[in-house]
Order: C-alpha cells, then sequence, then structure tokens
C-alpha cells in the first residue's frame, strides 16, 4: 500500500489540524445550525434539570460539541503521531483514521442529543448526527490538507532554489571571469586551466590552458583592476607586469636576476617575482593565506 507523504501527520500539522478544525466547526455550527439546537423543547427534563434557559443550553452545547471534537481531534493525533514514529501509514489506513474519528464524534454527538430531542430514535439522531459530523469537518481536512501540499511544495521549491543557489555559486568558484575596462564579462576559464595574466600596455594578456595546449587572449583593462577581482584565490599578484595561478606553477627558481616560476609548458614564459610579492607568494604557497 502506498503510504500518505510524512508531512501530513507531521507535529507541527497536526497541532495547526487541531486548532483550526474546531475554529471552523464553532463559526459553521454557529452560523448554519445543523444540529437544530433551537428546538429544543422548552419543556425538556435537561432544561429544569439544568435550571437554565433555552438559549443558554444552546450555547453550552455548542461549545460541548466543540470541545468534545477538539479533545477527540487531539486524542486521536496524538495517537497518531506515536503510531508513526516507528512506522509509516498508508492512505487507506488514513482514512480509515479519519472515519474513525467521525464515528467516535458522531457517537458522542447522538448522546447528547438523546437528551435534548426524545422524538427520534436513537438511529435516527446517530445517523443525521453522522451526516452532519461529515459535512462539518469535510471543509476544514480538505483546506488542511490543501494548505500542507501547497506550504510542502514552497519549502521544495525554496530548498531547489538553494540548491540552484549552492550550484551556481560552486560553478562561480570554479571559473574565473575576466571583465574589460567597461564591466563586460570577455572570458570565463576554469580555475585550474588559467596560467597567468601579462600586462600588455592598456591590455592584459590572458594565458590558459585549452584542448592541453596554452592560448592567449588580450581583453582590454588594467592589471590592477583585474588582480582586484581575483583577491582572496591562489591567482595572485606576484609583479607589476603579472599575475599567475599559484596551483599551476611547477618550479620556483633563484638565479642572480631574481626569483621565476615555471608553468611546465611550451610556449609560456617564465614568470619572475619581484620583491614586493615574495613574501605574500612564499606564504601562498606554504598555506599560510585563508
Amino acid at each position: 500500500m502506498t503510504p500518505i507523504p510524512s508531512f501530513i501527520y507531521k507535529r507541527s500539522n497536526q497541532i495547526a489540524m487541531i486548532v483550526f478544525v474546531p475554529i471552523f466547526a464553532l463559526l459553521f455550527i454557529t452560523i448554519y445550525r445543523p444540529f437544530n439546537f433551537e428546538h429544543i423543547d422548552e419543556d425538556t427534563g435537561l432544561l429544569t434539570w439544568l435550571n437554565i434557559s433555552r438559549e443558554v443550553l444552546v450555547q453550552l452545547i455548542t461549545v460541548g460539541f466543540i470541545l468534545v471534537g477538539m479533545a477527540v481531534v487531539a486524542i486521536s493525533r496524538w495517537i497518531m503521531g506515536v503510531y508513526t514514529r516507528k512506522r509509516e501509514i498508508s492512505y487507506i489506513h488514513y482514512i480509515g483514521w479519519v472515519a474513525c474519528e467521525i464515528l467516535i464524534m458522531a457517537f458522542i454527538f447522538t448522546v447528547v442529543t438523546l437528551f435534548t430531542d426524545t422524538t427520534k430514535s436513537a438511529t435516527t439522531i446517530f445517523y443525521n448526527s453522522l451526516i452532519k459530523t461529515i459535512l462539518i469537518l469535510l471543509i476544514p481536512y480538505v483546506m488542511c490538507y490543501i494548505y500542507f501540499i501547497w506550504q510542502e511544495r514552497v519549502a521544495q521549491l525554496r530548498h531547489i532554489r538553494e540548491r540552484l543557489a549552492e550550484d551556481e555559486t560552486a560553478l562561480q568558484a570554479a571559473y574565473v571571469q575576466i571583465f574589460d575596462e567597461k564591466g563586460e564579462m570577455r572570458l570565463s576559464v576554469r580555475r585550474e586551466h588559467l596560467l597567468l595574466l601579462e600586462s600588455a600596455d592598456n591590455y592584459v594578456c590572458v594565458w590558459y590552458i585549452n584542448n592541453n595546449a596554452p592560448k592567449k587572449v588580450l581583453i582590454r583593462n588594467t592589471l590592477t583592476r583585474v588582480a582586484k577581482q581575483l583577491e582572496a584565490t591562489h591567482i595572485q599578484r606576484c609583479h607589476r607586469s603579472y599575475i599567475i595561478n599559484l596551483d599551476l606553477i611547477k618550479v620556483m627558481r633563484r638565479e642572480k636576476e631574481g626569483i621565476f616560476v615555471e608553468f611546465g609548458l611550451e610556449g609560456v614564459p617564465d614568470v619572475p617575482i619581484s620583491k614586493t610579492y615574495v613574501e605574500s607568494i612564499n606564504k601562498w604557497l606554504a598555506g599560510g593565506a585563508k
């Protein structure tokens, strides 16, 4: 048997149903008067025994019906909560559960009505109480289920949006986007394929790997602007004319002229590291940057 979605009987939804159903029933009974309490005989022994007017008795019975209904629903839903902690409940079982709630309330209403209406048989009263109880509960139950389903769909959509946002963030983190001086994106390359960026007058020459071969493209911008875009990454400035991807460095060597790094690819120039950036580059390579 197909299990009913667990969100239908989760605790918060059960509490919402316990609160909403009696409120709706109170409004329904007050407006439509399905149980015809106003026809209670003035001479009924119940009025004499309680020493109250018919109007007060009608109000007491109405409130009593609501409290009884709320108690039945609360106890039933508490039992359902305990039952569903270790097992699932199918659609058939759930419908049967609701049917039991309705039967119990109809029986209680029948017993109460027998004290106020002696002109009808118990069978007739129970039948009428059952039909009216079904009508009173059907609308709020359906409304609750529609609300629960809508609420669950909203939560699912929110979760999907969050996942998409996370995926987009991860995608953005996986790619490096290079913009021109007008702020338009001119190149998007995977981070592990970007080798270095070289200043070329009013342009930046971007070196990257494509099909296992080094490529380069010119983008009109300054190296300083591009360096700001790449802050807090392993793509760091090492010279006034160069930005390098520290993750792709193969060799770092010291010569008389200074320190140079190699990428181990034919056609890709060795890049000098100026004294200004030696300390920061060493920290990045040692894993000291956060």
